[in-house]
């Protein structure tokens, strides 16, 4: 469906005012946060892409930006096996982002993996993890090592000091299917527990997603930092559906985040 720029911002103003309600019902109307979107570009999304569904995902989120981002604007990533940083959406360029910006800056194709984008996200919100394994390999000295080419091969897990954030990342996660990556995904949530960053994964269509489950349902982190709702359709939710959804876990993590000063 095609809209006049009259009619896009004024759906836009209509998303600002649904995603407002449910912010302030959910304790939220002040909260400042940077917003970040990871979106699936693997070759299972192109329908998606084609139909309007990412377009209208894109708007709907920026609904929730208007109201909570200090810059009234979402950051959006790609991800399938790699990661693409895509750019920033906002009230004067989202009309038609997915045709004039996203779909010329990567391919809608390949495999999946979440870690590279959830790295990249990381990163960009000023806390990276450590990769699943660092290790730095020392050669040995001894007469014995020498003869054999024996190396020691030395774990460099000394944790990362870190400030609190002035502000939380909030990502909307958005994937149609399962990853490879698995181990390293797990091991980037577990990590980023321990820093000011909550993750919104969802799943849509009709597949299942029994990883995405088991990341929601962690145990033994330093906060529970990630929540998981599939859809089968996204598009046949309501505005006020999706927003209870989308925001229904943060508040939680908002105050542990705060009382273990992982933000200010």
């Amino acid at each position: 469906m095609l809209f006049s720029l009259g009619e896009t911002m004024g759906n836009l103003i209509d998303l600002t005012k649904k995603s407002g309600i449910v912010l302030e019902k959910n304790g939220l109307a002040d909260v400042i946060a940077n917003i970040k979107v990871a979106t699936d570009v693997s070759g299972s999304m192109w329908g998606r892409f084609q139909n309007g569904t990412v377009q209208e995902v894109l708007d709907r989120l920026l609904g929730i930006g208007m109201n909570m981002d200090a810059n009234k604007s979402i950051e959006v990533f790609a991800f399938n096996t790699a990661s693409k940083y895509i750019g920033t959406v906002n009230e004067k360029n989202h009309a038609d982002f997915v045709k004039k910006v996203f779909m010329k800056k990567t391919a809608i194709d390949g495999g999946t993996n979440y870690a590279p984008v959830m790295h990249a996200i990381l990163e960009s919100s000023g806390c990276p993890v450590k990769p699943i394994k660092v290790q730095e390999v020392v050669e040995k000295k001894g007469f014995f090592n020498k003869l054999f080419g024996k190396t020691e091969v030395i774990e460099k897990d000394a944790e990362i000091e870190r400030l609190p954030l002035d502000h939380p990342t909030f990502v909307f996660f958005i994937t149609d299917g399962a990853n490879w990556d698995r181990a390293e995904a797990e091991h980037v949530i577990r990590e980023a527990a321990k820093v000011g960053v909550f993750w919104q994964f969802v799943g849509i269509g009709n597949e299942s997603f029994p990883f995405l489950e088991k990341l929601d349902n962690l145990q033994g982190r330093y906060v529970d930092n990630a929540d998981f709702f599939p859809v089968e359709d996204i598009m046949a939710l309501s505005d006020e559906k999706l927003y209870e959804l989308l925001l229904k876990e943060f508040p939680s993590w908002l105050k542990e985040a705060k009382a273990k000063n992982l933000i200010k």
